[in-house]
């Protein structure tokens, strides 16, 4: 999310990408007082957001309070996390409520899973013909050409409130005339989200699958949206906990759900282990694996890389101590008579060691191949 900054009447405004310090918001009221020549308060001129209309529920927040840019900032990575899907109903939801300040906001945006979406829904009178056809109105079908839609999407909308957007209606689950009172599958919250996806089914709200999972939740999920198997659901807008992981996987084969969950438990192997996410980085970045089966491979084998993390000097000593056998004091007495630095070019040459945006990348078995050698930092 992109706040625009100004003073005052001003013309001229300033971005601010989001989350932010406080340092930056001040920075930027330095840089207006000289380009704008009208005064005025500081203040949020426009947004740049996936969630329509933001800009009218949080302009008046003040950049300058510390606590509305710290709430700002939750704003920012809540919305971040959201499917395309998650934003229009966000939208909507926002245009319902009676929204007075940044608080309201969070609250909304907190509740976001209360609320569901009808699509293409825009008027009353599209409202009132999706009641009918949906069954929320009982009536013969030979009589149905008769009825006033207007009104009877007018009523509905006047006893259930919600908010009509250019995606489609958007009203609190309990009020859509498909919405089931069971609870929607509950997945074991104990187990790490790695990544999300949004599944779309004929006649079924969207729904939001949380990967890892058991099979058990798996299969409610499949009894939930009323499809034998995953592959009857489209999957749409996958977002991996981890952006950068999910940036560097360039799938061919169109995984299927069960693929992804494979993954998802691979990835939670690793979530607690120290460097273990931006060793995995690097091996993305440098073997470019181009399956989702391909990359889970490479993920279960981690143990067969070692991100570099000593200059040349330290790399030396390790070497040293793996090929003798040395312990640190032996490290410690060879010290003033080697030139572990040196010697730690020379092994970083040797052992093929490849220069990655995340660091240095060595593969023990095999080694990287000769050709990388424009890539190997020596």
């Amino acid at each position: 999310m992109t706040l625009y900054l100004t003073h005052g009447n001003g013309e001229e405004s300033i971005p601010l990408e989001l989350p932010a310090s406080s340092s930056q918001v001040e920075e930027i009221d330095i840089r207006l007082d000289d380009i704008c020549s009208g005064e005025g308060n500081f203040r949020i001129s426009d947004v740049k957001s996936s969630v329509k209309g933001l800009w009218q529920f949080i302009r008046s927040a003040d950049l300058l309070a510390p606590e509305d840019l710290e709430k700002l900032n939750r704003l920012s990575r809540q919305i971040d996390a959201m499917s395309e899907k998650e934003h229009q109903i966000f939208a909507g939801a926002l245009l319902s409520e009676c929204i007075s300040n940044l608080d309201d906001v969070l609250q909304t945006v907190g509740r976001i899973g209360q609320y569901g979406m009808i699509p293409k829904v825009t008027c009353d009178r599209e409202l009132g013909g999706y009641l009918v056809e949906h069954g929320k109105i009982d009536c013969p079908e030979h009589l149905k050409p008769y009825l006033d839609y207007v009104g009877i999407g007018a009523e509905f909308y006047s006893n259930c409130g919600g908010a009509y957007t250019l995606d489609g209606y958007v009203v609190r689950k309990e009020h859509l005339p498909n919405h089931s009172q069971e609870p929607e599958p509950w997945r074991n919250e104990n187990r790490d989200e790695m990544l999300r996806i949004t599944l779309r089914a004929e006649g079924k709200p969207d729904y939001t699958l949380v990967l890892p999972a058991d099979e058990e939740y798996l299969d409610a999920v499949k009894a939930y949206l009323d499809i034998d198997v995953f592959a009857d659901a489209m999957l749409c807008d996958i977002r991996f906990k981890v952006p950068y992981i999910g940036e560097l996987i360039r799938d061919t084969d169109c995984p299927a759900v069960e693929d992804y969950n494979d993954f998802a438990e691979a990835l939670e192997d690793i979530w607690q282990q120290d460097g273990a996410l931006l060793t995995y980085a690097a091996v993305l970045e440098t073997e470019r694996p181009d399956t989702l089966h391909r990359a889970c491979e490479l993920l279960r084998n981690l143990d067969n890389y070692q991100r570099i993390t000593e200059d040349a000097y330290g790399y030396g000593q390790q070497r040293l101590q793996e090929t003798l056998g040395l312990d640190d004091e032996a490290i410690y007495e060879l010290d003033g008579y080697m030139d572990f630095e040196k010697y730690g070019q020379d092994c970083m040459e040797n052992d093929c060691v490849t220069q990655t945006e995340f660091g240095l990348l060595r593969r023990l078995d095999p080694p990287f191949p000769e050709q990388r050698q424009g890539q190997r930092m020596m």
